[in-house]
This record gives structure tokens, C-alpha cells and sequence, in this order.
């Protein structure tokens, strides 16, 4: 992909409240209660136009939340913000598929890519599918996002009789890639040594070097996220990535770029850790190239373990 523009990635929340409870989510239950948007003070409106202060640069934005499609603003913002040239495709938003119609009739585009996740206790195989295939239908889909919770490999199991490789094999049926995540409550803050077998099977669906970087196996590193990668909060305020100082405003459209600096922090995120120096990752479309390293991961390692090969 040739860019000629200097390229920039906006991070959003549009809400972080959210229509379900999973017990594996990393967000903690009063955050996710939050009732602050960031259609409280500006309307779609305002943000659709607010866009336009950028069109010297290419960019991408991401929006994660919460449930972004909760709030009828999201749609009219992505709809506005997708019609614009300087605006990329590959741009991503997170979502747990509660609106997978809405977001087909309200703002359907292909220059959006979405993570879409199946909670297994809130929809069925056949639901999640039937979801997939419309979203897949208008080129929506970056991947399909599946949680490896005790609960959820039991349900997969006990109720359609599949294993992961089943599940994957589903997907790949329409196309879709599945991402096969770890449980937070397994990996986080615990001793590595307490789930060897469960780093072993998940390993054999994501590559090693991303799963370094997600589970920040990694030393200080230089990074260009200053550059590049701006968190846009809800007054407009943009903050850089490796801190919280404010460098411009989402309104009035100025930014200045803080120095790149070798950054120390804790980067357990597939939309930041491309920026560091300390792996190959391209960090323009962020979601699209990390599936297509992990297919790749999964074709070279059943291509060295099956007695076929």
C-alpha cells in the first residue's frame, strides 16, 4: 500500500458502556457502566466535520470500547468519516456483534474492518455465523475474535461438538479468519509456568513474536507511535501514545508531534506494539496484517507438523 501522505491513526471510545457482561472481559464491571460518551458535548455532526481539519494526512481511526455500535451517534461519525478520500481502509472497530444488522443498514462500508467477537453465551453458532456471512457479504470483516475461556471451549465443545480447529475450519468455510485469544484471567499477572499447556495450544493459532508482544516478553524499545498514533478524547483533546500530555485538538485541528522516544511500558495491544522498533510489524492497517501473518503463522506450522508434509 503506497501512502504519499503523512500517515496518522486516531484511537476513540466512543463508550465504554456495554449491553453484556462476559466474565472474561478485561474491562473492569463500573467502567463498563460509564454512562460518558463522546457525543455528550459534540454531536455526529461536529465530528464528521472536524475530520476534514485533517485531510493533509492519511488516516485511520480505531474505536473500542464498551460497545461502540450502542450509541447512535457511532454510526452517522463512521458513515461521515468513511466518505472522505484522505480517510484509509483497514480502519477498525471493535464490536460484539449485538448491531451486526444496524451496522449493515446504518453505515455499511468496506473501508471499515471490524474485530467481531462471539460470546458463545450470548449468541449461537448459528447466529454468530448468519452475523459473520452478512457483515463478510459487504467486506466488513477484518476477523472473527474467539476468547479460549474455560467456559467457552466447554460450550464449544459440549454443545456444537467442535474443537478450535474445528471452529477455525468453520470460518474459513466464508473466508473469515478466526482469532483464537487468551483468557486474561489465565495469562494475566500469573506465572508463565502455570499455563505452559495453555500457551502450547494457543501457539498453534497465533505466532510467536505476537504473542511476545502481547504478552510483553520484551525489553524497552524505541517506538514511532508519537508520530503516528494519537488517542482522541471526548473534548477533542489528542494525546499521544506514550503520554498523557494533550498535543492538540480533534476540533480546531492542530497537533504537534512530541519527540520519538524508546518506550518502557507495558504494550499488550496488536494497534500500538507495531510501532515499536522491536518487531517487523507494518502498523498501517493494523488489524488486516495481523491476519495475515497468523494465516501464514498456522499454514507454515501445519506444514511442519502433519506427517503429510
Amino acid at each position: 500500500m503506497t501512502i504519499s501522505k503523512p500517515y496518522l491513526l486516531f484511537r476513540l471510545v466512543p463508550t465504554m458502556r456495554c449491553n453484556r457482561r462476559c466474565s472474561y472481559c478485561f474491562v473492569p464491571g463500573e467502567e463498563r457502566a460509564s454512562h460518558s460518551t463522546m457525543f455528550d458535548v459534540h454531536p455526529p455532526s461536529e465530528w464528521v466535520a472536524a475530520m476534514q481539519n485533517f485531510s493533509q494526512y492519511a488516516v485511520e481511526f480505531y474505536c473500542w470500547g464498551g460497545e461502540p455500535f450502542l450509541l447512535d451517534g457511532t454510526y452517522e461519525t463512521v458513515k461521515g468519516w468513511t466518505g472522505f478520500d484522505h480517510v484509509l481502509g483497514g480502519n477498525r472497530l471493535d464490536t460484539n456483534m449485538a448491531f451486526a444488522d444496524k451496522i449493515a443498514e446504518r453505515c455499511p462500508t468496506n473501508k471499515v474492518k471490524l474485530n467481531c467477537s462471539w460470546h458463545p453465551q450470548y449468541d449461537s453458532l448459528a447466529e454468530i455465523t448468519r452475523k459473520v456471512r452478512l457483515l463478510a457479504g459487504l467486506d466488513m470483516v477484518g476477523m472473527l475474535n474467539f476468547v479460549a475461556s474455560p467456559y467457552n471451549l466447554e460450550t464449544l465443545d459440549s454443545r456444537y461438538g467442535m474443537s478450535i480447529d474445528d471452529l477455525v475450519a468453520h470460518f474459513d468455510g466464508i473466508g473469515v479468519f478466526v482469532n483464537v485469544a487468551a483468557d486474561f484471567a489465565i495469562v494475566n499477572g500469573t506465572d508463565p509456568t502455570s499455563y505452559s499447556d495453555y500457551k502450547r495450544l494457543l501457539l498453534g493459532y497465533t505466532c510467536e513474536e505476537d504473542w511476545r508482544q502481547l504478552r510483553c516478553e520484551k525489553t524497552a524499545s524505541l517506538c514511532d507511535a508519537n508520530a503516528h498514533f494519537f488517542t482522541v478524547h471526548h473534548n477533542g483533546d489528542l494525546t499521544p501514545c506514550l503520554s498523557s500530555t494533550v498535543c492538540g485538538s480533534f476540533f480546531e485541528g492542530a497537533l504537534t508531534f512530541p519527540e520519538a522516544t524508546v518506550c518502557a511500558n507495558d504494550c499488550p495491544s496488536i494497534v500500538a506494539y507495531p510501532f515499536r522498533h522491536d518487531n517487523p510489524f507494518p502498523f498501517r492497517q493494523h488489524l488486516l496484517e495481523y491476519v495475515r501473518r497468523n494465516r501464514e503463522h498456522r499454514v507454515t506450522k501445519c506444514s511442519l507438523t502433519s506427517p503429510l508434509a
